[in-house]
């Protein structure tokens, strides 16, 4: 869908990967749970610092009434850290809203994410899929 849309990891533009985001998530799936994931730090997790701007999708699979599996599909935005987006951490979850346009819409309230989107270019971005 990002390929479709035009993006391009090695000069992410947040906000067509935001709109391509609210797409993928409108997308019907079979799961027991799925919920949606805004978040934003400065993390070292590769041992350099970097800004991050996370949007994820997270199945829960169960059989039985128990969970058997998990899921997140991802998409990372990396910028270089500076002091403004130093200051910005957050995490938002779907799980506390009603609907996913109300999810949506608060996401895009926030500061955090209205800095990033309306004031800095990403570095590069990486997509993931991976079990947890």
């Amino acid at each position: 869908m990002l390929a479709d849309a035009g993006f391009d990891k090695s000069r992410p533009n947040a906000s067509l990967a935001w709109r391509v985001f609210k797409q993928f998530a409108n997308i019907p799936v079979a799961a027991a749970t799925d919920g949606l994931l805004f978040q934003c730090g400065t993390y070292a997790f590769s041992g350099v610092p970097a800004f991050e701007f996370d949007f994820t999708r997270q199945f829960t699979q169960e059989e039985n009434g128990e969970q058997v599996g998990m899921e997140q599909l991802s998409c990372t935005l990396y910028f270089a850290p500076s002091d403004e987006l130093s200051a910005l951490n957050t995490n938002l979850w779907s799980f506390s809203y009603d609907t996913a346009e109300a999810f949506f819409a608060a996401a895009e309230a926030l500061p955090e994410f209205r800095s990033v989107v309306e004031g800095h270019q990403a570095s590069r971005a990486v997509l993931r899929q991976e079990k947890v």
